[in-house]
């Protein structure tokens, strides 16, 4: 594993406690953000590619079973760890039914949380090594980059959700629902937002003739990808 394309969000309120895992991941190797609200925690999701959460329950704006709720409601994918003080049974069996992945009660052992890290990591679904190429347009899926003519192209979290899954049904028209229920999950954005994300897409990787003619419009249906040769 390559601990330094895993970057790893800390949820944590408590100064101290965030900066003992932050330290230690960043020892270890990993690339590490860290916030300490829920509203924090879900947009860095929204907008960022991220590879795992720690997640405190006690937050101050919300608690920590809303962030595994609303994060599962658009990936079934992310491990989530909780890390809580919380250590009654029913508290850990409200996490995990919510969602979460495993959870680690405080006080904890830096030790135990690297290997419950490793082995979330060892469980997620990944793929060979491998590039997308279609025209000018380049996937590298392993390091969840875009490049346009060879240059990296930043993408949100959910603008890359999209143009992965079109390019994974190259040449298919998928319907608007289609998207929707696969990036957000059902009932999570309607077709106008999705709109707005396309138009993003678009204005990101229409640098050239060919790349402009990439994504098209099946009006009324969805959206395509393009084979360029």
């Amino acid at each position: 594993m390559d601990k330094k394309s895993k970057n790893i969000l800390i949820v944590e309120d408590d100064k101290l406690t965030r900066a003992q895992i932050k330290n230690g991941l960043k020892e270890k190797g990993y690339k590490v953000s860290a916030v300490s609200t829920a509203r924090e925690a879900i947009d860095y999701c929204i907008k960022t590619v991220c590879d795992m959460v720690l997640l405190d329950l006690g937050l101050p704006d919300n608690d920590g079973i809303y962030v595994i709720q609303t994060l599962r409601s658009f990936t079934n994918t992310l491990p989530i760890i909780v890390v809580s003080g919380r250590n009654n049974v029913e508290s850990k069996v409200l996490a995990l039914d919510a969602g979460a992945n495993d959870y680690v009660t405080k006080p904890f052992a830096m030790d135990e949380l690297f290997a419950r890290i490793r082995k979330e990591f060892r469980y997620v679904v990944t793929e060979e090594k491998h590039l997308f190429i279609n025209g000018n347009l380049t996937i590298d899926y392993d390091a969840k980059t875009v490049f346009v003519n060879g240059v990296e192209v930043h993408f949100t979290n959910f603008e890359y959700k999209i143009i992965v899954l079109l390019a994974y049904n190259l040449g298919k028209t998928l319907t608007y629902d289609y998207i929707i229920s696969h990036v957000w999950g059902s009932g999570g954005q309607d077709q106008n937002a999705l709109r707005v994300f396309m138009a993003g897409i678009r204005k990101k990787i229409s640098r050239d003739g060919k790349s402009s003619k990439l994504i098209r419009t099946d009006i009324g249906t969805g959206y395509r990808m393009n084979k360029i040769n």
